[in-house]
């Protein structure tokens, strides 16, 4: 499934922990580049170490990830984020996308409360919150990215001068297209690892900038213009399981699946897996899912319970990930990561 990592690429966890790894805003703006190497041996400081402020963002863009921060702190597993810092760094290049690191104050160093959001704008200046999740090893988390150099080959050949000159960039381009590029200071072609779960992908950065090229926010996400929804309790209709447990998945014909129409399939199957592939793409890692959340006005829930259908003037958050770590990802945008379905796990 995956490229084979060259031979000339080896580090150990010493190494990462004393050099820098760079992390560029895109591909074209190295010399914005911060550190990515932890500056202290707590979680809290792994996990911030190097970020871009939140004063480099736009005034709207934080107003409206605090008020994400602040509605989620009012739910469970959130309530550690009531007060939490939060720190802003952008993905891309040219997808306009964000990714608000979020650090409980009192968490006591407990990397399992620290959480992230992922948030897009929309063509007309719309912010929208495409994904989130909390846990010590979710996207985008550092410890995800040091166990993927250190288990490689990364940089083995490399004099001790030159380690500091990795330079690490992180993608988004959607929920099935989270990466990071890494590029060594030869000047040797990018590689990529998928940053929901360290694996080292078969990706270039031509394939990377076609499948980009196509990514848009989701428009029935939860957004900066509708200040009136909030979330409501995580459904779980099962327990978090592997897709590679039962392959009998891979040979069964695809759900229609619509936003209003989402929960009730969910509901019924109880566990659903979303994979995307095609031609365009140069992998597939299959989603595994069995939750969700909506976010909805308070003054209606938006809800018909017996039909299990959800009004489009909400929003629909599907739970996905593995163990601790969970994501929830806007269901508009994993219906618009074409090609991309749903399919019935047969648990």
């Amino acid at each position: 499934m995956f490229g084979k990592i060259p031979r000339n690429l080896s580090i150990t966890m010493k190494m990462l922990c004393s050099i820098g790894l760079a992390c560029a805003g895109g591909l074209t703006l190295p010399g914005e580049a911060v550190s990515y190497a932890a500056s202290g041996p707590g979680a809290a400081s792994e996990w911030t170490a190097g970020l871009q402020t939140a004063d480099n963002a736009p005034e709207q863009l934080r107003l409206f990830a605090a008020e994400a921060v602040r509605k989620l702190a009012q739910t469970e597993p959130f309530s550690a984020w009531r007060g939490a810092n939060t720190v802003i760094e952008p993905l891309g290049p040219g997808t306009h996308s964000w990714l608000v690191t979020v650090i409980p104050g009192e968490s006591g160093g407990d990397s399992r409360s620290n959480g992230y959001l992922i948030i897009s704008a929309t063509s007309d200046g719309e912010y929208k919150l495409v994904e989130y999740g909390l846990g010590a090893n979710t996207v985008f988390a550092p410890s995800l990215l040091k166990a993927a150099l250190k288990n490689s080959e990364l940089a083995a050949e490399l004099p001790a001068e030159q380690l500091s000159q990795i330079r690490v960039t992180p993608l988004y381009a959607g929920p099935a297209l989270a990466e990071w590029m890494v590029r060594l200071p030869d000047g040797e072609s990018p590689r990529f690892i998928h940053a929901a779960d360290g694996e080292w992908l078969p990706e270039t950065a031509e394939t990377w900038e076609r499948q980009a090229a196509l990514y848009k926010a989701p428009q029935h996400a939860a957004g900066s213009g509708e200040t009136k929804l909030a979330p409501g309790r995580i459904v779980f209709t099962a327990n978090a399981f592997n897709p590679y447990d039962n392959l009998l998945w891979m040979a069964d014909s695809p759900l229609s699946v619509k936003q209003e129409t989402f929960i009730r399939k969910l509901q019924s199957s109880k566990q659903l897996i979303f994979a995307a592939s095609g031609p365009e793409r140069t992998y597939s890692l299959p989603m595994p899912i069995y939750g969700y959340q909506t976010w909805q006005d308070s003054a209606s829930s938006g809800i018909d319970a017996a039909a299990g259908e959800t009004s489009l003037n909400g929003s629909v958050y599907v739970l996905t990930g593995k163990g601790p770590s969970i994501r929830l990802i806007a269901l508009d945008a994993l219906l618009e990561s074409k090609p991309g379905k749903f399919i019935a796990y047969p648990g």
